[in-house]
């Protein structure tokens, strides 16, 4: 199941699949089988909790003996591969796929069999699929105690019961994280082709529980409506065990595969600055080459006052329009973007910050929402301080704490604003910095700092280039009238929780008073960039 593009949640893969495509992976194998079993689950946070790297079970669903198709489940899970991907990929849990794969089967001839639920449940569950689906063929349904499951002697006995029966495909219903640690060990044992992890899809199709009304489950809280309905039995996975497995979902990466396929609704332009950037522009445009090759969007690579060759570098990817002007000025070059883009909305973009195409794929989808209230947005941050100094590491750290940073357009080398947006402003003055000047057009409810594969900002390695960086942002925003200290340092306080933090709170201080006061305070730094982590 490789093909299908991946995130990582807590140390176990989840395939991002359309409904279509996730049905058609399965009747496919059941069709056609495969080198061992195909295991089928429903990812939401219960089911990080027991296999996520802190669950007890993490390390019991990785035998190889089963290749385990992982859907998107909780709305948790499908935040985050919203967040990472830049797209929304649907929720599909089991009581969603059954309907549509016993149509499939009951066309096919397939041999179904059922394993889990009481036998009151299994009696009630064989007596609405004769009335509702008269042509399935129900080899056989089990209900096996937890002794059954749990003794490995009973346990091979139940899935030798299985293969007696000739069962191609077996839903199994135990909860939990007994059904899949029951699949992965037992799979083989069954002769089952797809082994369907689905929970209380067994209590669904027998009539004993009802699913939450459609609305409820859009707005992501089925759980809630479960909740209500078994309080007693559930209480401790959503209230207590819930928590820290949501944590771990807002942790998810992307995982390395095939590329994620971009919404076809993503339009825009992205414009990049670049003055003598040879030495990253390559690492820059190999991370948008999805967004490089979709029709909705215009890429632009404004090289101004170069001497080395990163025009010719930038033009070796098709797509790319690249345009050269003499002056070395960042504020000019996004200016002339501007003038030659069409699109909206639009992001601009640093050349040396690494962007995966989804973040700024998700940043130009949120701007191109008929919603008037966001106006400008930027994507997530993490700053990469390896090889950095220890002042320079304990300075972004602090930074990386306070509130106002988090949320501010600047400091993410990428931010992108609406054609309405654009209107706050004629055009990018010289001797400011844009990012920042930019921030201060907008107020709060009309930026947001939005959750996405987070942009990678690499930071200065030394003090003397951190200082060199902070002078010219600070000179260019006290000619701007854009001070913010007395803000920053009440900011900075509240972030002290310890002695570490502490030491970066000092450190922090300590070095944007001497660019702000010591030697070369005020001394001109024309582009003021940083060489030491190019």
């Amino acid at each position: 199941m490789t093909d299908f593009p991946r995130i990582s949640v807590a140390g176990f893969p989840v395939h991002l699949l359309d409904k279509q495509d996730a049905l058609a992976a399965i009747i496919e194998r059941w069709r056609s089988g495969g080198a061992v079993p195909l295991g089928v689950a429903s990812i939401n946070l219960d089911h990080v909790h027991h296999f996520g790297t802190a669950g007890a079970s993490h390390r019991l669903r990785s035998s190889g003996r089963v290749e385990w198709l992982d859907l998107i489940d909780g709305a948790p899970i499908a935040a985050a591969a919203r967040r990472l991907t830049g797209s929304a990929w649907p929720r599909l849990a089991g009581s969603d796929l059954i309907a549509p794969l016993l149509d499939q089967a009951e066309r096919d001839g397939v041999r179904i069999g059922f394993l889990g639920g009481s036998d009151e449940t299994r009696t009630l569950l064989l007596e609405a699929l004769t009335r509702e689906r008269p042509g399935l063929t129900i080899a056989g349904s089990w209900s096996p105690s937890r002794h059954e499951i749990l003794d490995e002697d009973a346990a091979r006995m139940l899935a030798q019961q299985v293969r007696a029966a000739a069962v191609d495909v077996l839903v199994v219903g135990l909860g939990k994280p007994r059904q899949e640690i029951w699949i992965d060990q037992w799979a083989g044992e069954t002769g089952a082709r797809v082994l369907l992890a689905f929970g209380a899809v067994v209590d669904f199709l027998a009539g004993e529980l009802s699913r939450a009304p459609r609305w409820i489950s859009r707005a992501g809280f089925e759980w809630a409506w479960r909740l209500a309905l078994e309080p007693r039995r559930l209480a401790r996975r959503y209230l207590a065990q819930g928590p820290s497995a949501y944590l771990a979902s807002r942790n998810a990466i992307m995982l390395p595969g095939r590329d994620i396929p971009l919404s076809s609704e993503v339009h825009g332009a992205v414009i990049i600055p670049a003055h003598n950037e040879a030495s990253v522009i390559e690492r820059t445009l190999t991370g948008l080459e999805p967004l490089i090759r979709h029709p909705g969007v215009e890429i632009f690579v404004i090289c101004n006052g170069n001497t080395d060759d990163t025009a010719d570098r930038a033009r070796m990817f098709p797509g790319v329009r690249v345009v050269e002007i003499d002056e070395a000025s960042k504020p000019g070059a996004l200016n002339v973007g501007d003038r030659i883009a069409t699109a909206w909305p639009r992001i601009y973009l640093d050349a040396d910050i690494e962007a995966s195409a989804t973040a700024l794929a998700a940043v130009l989808e949120a701007l191109a929402r008929d919603d008037e209230a966001l106006e400008a947005a930027r994507p997530s941050t993490r700053y990469d301080t390896g090889g950095a100094s220890a002042p320079v590491r304990a300075y972004y750290r602090a930074r990386a704490r306070i509130p106002s940073f988090r949320t501010a357009l600047w400091g993410a080398g990428a931010y992108g604003i609406t054609e309405r947006g654009h209107c706050r402003f004629e055009y990018f003055p010289e001797g400011q910095a844009d990012d920042l000047f930019v921030d201060e057009l907008f107020p709060a409810a009309s930026k947001e700092a939005l959750l996405t594969d987070p942009v990678v900002v690499r930071t200065p390695r030394n003090l003397s280039s951190l200082l060199r960086i902070l002078r010219r942002g600070l000179n260019a925003g006290a000619a701007a009238g854009q001070v913010t200290s007395s803000r920053t340092a009440r900011e900075l306080l509240r972030t002290v929780r310890g002695p570490r933090t502490a030491v970066d709170a000092i450190a922090y201080a300590a070095i944007v008073v001497w660019a702000r006061q010591g030697p070369g305070a005020r001394r001109e730094e024309r582009w003021g960039r940083d060489d030491s982590s190019r």
